[in-house]
């Protein structure tokens, strides 16, 4: 009896441990055809994983979907807007996170390879003109062989007007097809530029005019004092990424020059994340004249960065492609989800000295669009603050 139950238990945590070991062997592609996507989730051994929930987030932030998969373990879905995109494939396991799938929706020429179907209305009866015609031309051609006659007028006039009704619905047929070909498909996405200077608008963000010295000697009171960070007076996260132009820029590389900025946005399906790109856009030149530069980090993927950038124009510094937020979580700013919390990703602003240390530092759920702010701790670290600022700060 003790043995039987001992075997029971046993197969009991074999079971168990089976369960749980079904969601690592879940596996998933995806694949995007224009607008359209199609996830396919297996299992290990190749077979389909039927009835699994899959989540589709925009911007790794915004559900715009959820379904489960089918029989054959796939879900189709057409897409509204090009940009960056995940498909969470939810774990059968509480214990295990959601499968992560991430891919990339641009714009792109609808595929021509297969006809419309509607195109057979005209190809149709084109078709029957013209084989008609040719029945008629033969059946009277052997009659009149026959009988040793020549064709009547009313025949040859019925062939030409059945070949005339062919060709003009072929011509017509292919001249619909060519302007489908010839036209873009054309979807309506929101502006997100025009969306960003909307929000600083709201917020009353205007560029910086004046000489950066008086800007520094005024010393205004609205500067917004460094928040609370564990990175906050430590040496910065040493980071290489690449640019769009797969350009590799490194921080200690940049730090040999002059202080940096770094910013972590969300991507630029964001309109607040892209109103403070705008905004440091259009105070660079203050922020140069202090030896400092910009730099923008976010997972946005260089070649849809790439797209927004023709869409819209680029930034006068480099914005980097950071893979999974690696880059973000080390600066504490993305939390990767775990099985019973999803991932957290905050907007953050960091000003790095020439020392490679993180002097000031926002985060949270809105950007920071200060730019007084920033120049006002990049002048103090480069020793340009006005005597009596530099003694009030120090």
């Amino acid at each position: 009896m003790k043995c039987t139950l001992i075997s029971l238990f046993a197969l009991a945590l074999l079971a168990g441990s089976s369960a749980n070991g079904t969601a690592e062997e879940l596996t998933g592609t995806v694949k995007v055809s224009g607008r359209d996507i199609e996830v396919q989730v297996c299992r290990q051994d190749g077979s389909p994983a039927a009835g699994v929930q899959v989540r589709l987030l925009y911007g790794r932030q915004l559900a715009v979907a959820v379904a489960r998969t089918d029989e054959k373990g796939s879900w189709i879905h057409r897409v509204n807007q090009t940009g960056a995109y995940d498909a969470l494939v939810e774990s059968e396991s509480d214990a295990e996170p959601p499968l992560r799938l991430p891919f990339t929706v641009l714009d792109a020429a609808e595929p021509a390879t297969d006809l419309d179907r509607s195109v057979w209305i005209t190809v149709a009866p084109a078709l029957v003109c013209v084989a008609g015609a040719v029945m008629v031309f033969v059946i009277v051609l052997t009659r009149a062989s026959r009988k040793g006659t020549r064709l009547r007028w009313g025949h040859v006039l019925t062939i030409a007007a059945l070949l005339t009704a062919g060709g003009g619905l072929f011509e017509w047929s292919t001249w619909r097809e060519w302007r489908k070909l010839a036209e873009p498909v054309i979807f309506s996405e929101p502006d997100v530029a025009a969306a960003a200077r909307d929000y600083l608008r709201e917020r009353d963000v205007k560029p910086l005019s004046g000489p950066l010295e008086r800007m520094l000697a005024e010393s205004p009171a609205e500067l917004v004092p460094t928040q609370a960070h564990p990175l906050l007076g430590r040496p910065a996260p040493d980071f290489e990424l690449a640019d769009y132009h797969n350009q590799s820029w490194r921080l200690r590389d940049r730090l040999k020059r002059g202080p940096v900025v770094l910013v972590f946005y969300y991507g630029y399906h964001c309109n607040h994340c892209v109103g403070q790109l705008f905004a440091l856009h259009d105070d660079i030149d203050k922020f140069r004249e202090l030896g400092a530069e910009v730099l923008g980090v976010s997972a946005d993927p260089p070649e849809l960065t790439q797209q927004r950038f023709r869409q819209y124009g680029e930034f006068a510094y480099p914005v980097l492609t950071d893979p999974g937020n690696k880059v973000a979580e080390a600066y504490g700013v993305y939390r990767p989800p775990s099985a019973k919390k999803p991932e957290e990703l905050q907007h953050g602003t960091f000003v790095i000295g020439r020392d490679g240390r993180v002097h000031w530092a926002q985060h949270g759920g809105e950007p920071f669009t200060g730019n007084l702010t920033l120049l006002h701790e990049l002048a103090r670290l480069e020793g340009r603050l006005p005597a009596r600022e530099m003694t009030k700060d120090e």
